[in-house]
């Protein structure tokens, strides 16, 4: 049996609009970490909390990095869970589920394309785009295309991202790879650096607003007390959490966030959840998804 601290739901943490390029084949999970390909296999009792683990090319351990096996996950859930009744009871129904550590590049343009989509599209996009781009990879009797490393992304013209589906994120693409290419941003500096000055500095980036910076700084930097925000969100704490953080009273649940409201809601959510903000998020996240059937 894993220890708690390697406790894992598959389905919930696949299917939780955090990384995109997973998909289900037969009995097994298979991501693409950019020029790997990923293989979760699940036993056949279909026990969701127990795996087998592969990867081609061969990356040892890679599980306990992805999945983020190296966090408290138990110090954290009590943590969290000790802020309020709705985190709680949302912890102990969707138990397992984990925040998962993407690379950079492939998450950045992951979320540029997410922009006004939704997750079944924004999964065809980059699909597309490692079909044309990506290496052609034959593993387990399945054909796979990894993900277009930066050199290569560099080199796709707007005409070629438009005709895989990005539509008007194409030129944020094309402007972002090229401010990574050209060092106009410091990603050593965002890795290294706290919450606040690495959001000053992917903020630089074409197309890459308070939401999309968030998720880019929770999912492939480390940043765990980073907490997305969409009109789900808003909407959720409106509803069921107004009573515990009092959010910007003029913020009507169809508006459009402005950046300054973010900011003032975001601090707000931020002091009251803590360090582990970013988990909070991804549970009350994938409830809401959940509750109000949305498709993953």
């Amino acid at each position: 049996m894993n220890s708690s601290r390697n406790i894992i739901d598959i389905h919930s943490t696949i299917n939780s609009g955090q990384y995109f390029l997973w998909e289900k084949r037969n009995n097994s999970w298979y991501g693409i970490y950019e020029e790997s390909v990923l293989k979760i296999t699940l036993p056949e009792n279909n026990d969701n909390l127990i795996h087998e683990y592969d990867s081609f090319p061969g990356i040892g351990n890679w599980h306990q990095h992805v999945f983020r096996f190296d966090d408290k996950y138990d110090e954290i859930i009590d943590e969290i869970s000790r802020k309020d009744q709705v985190v709680k009871n949302i912890t102990k129904k969707y138990i397992g589920l984990r925040i998962m550590r993407q690379k950079p590049i492939q998450c950045i343009v992951s979320f540029l394309c997410s922009s006004n989509n939704n997750i079944p599209r924004i999964r065809l996009i980059l699909r597309n785009l490692s079909r044309n781009f990506g290496k052609k990879v034959e593993w387990n009797n399945n054909t796979f295309y990894t993900f277009p490393t930066l050199k290569t992304l560099s080199t796709i013209s707007q005409a070629e991202l438009l005709h895989c589906g990005f539509g008007y994120r194409a030129e944020y693409v094309r402007k972002s790879v090229k401010s990574i290419v050209d060092q106009e941003i410091d990603m050593q500096l965002i890795k290294d650096s706290d919450y606040t000055k690495s959001k000053q500095e992917i903020l630089k980036l074409s197309g890459v607003g308070e939401k999309i910076a968030d998720c880019i700084l929770l999912f492939s930097f480390d940043k765990i007390e980073a907490f997305p925000m969409d009109t789900w969100i808003i909407k959720l704490f409106q509803e069921k959490l107004g009573r515990i953080i009092v959010l910007d009273s003029e913020l009507k649940i169809n508006d459009k966030i402005t950046p300054n409201q973010y900011k003032l809601v975001s601090k707000k959510i931020r002091e009251h959840y803590g360090k582990y903000s970013g988990y909070a998020q991804q549970f009350l996240y994938y409830s809401i998804r959940e509750e109000n059937g949305r498709k993953w």
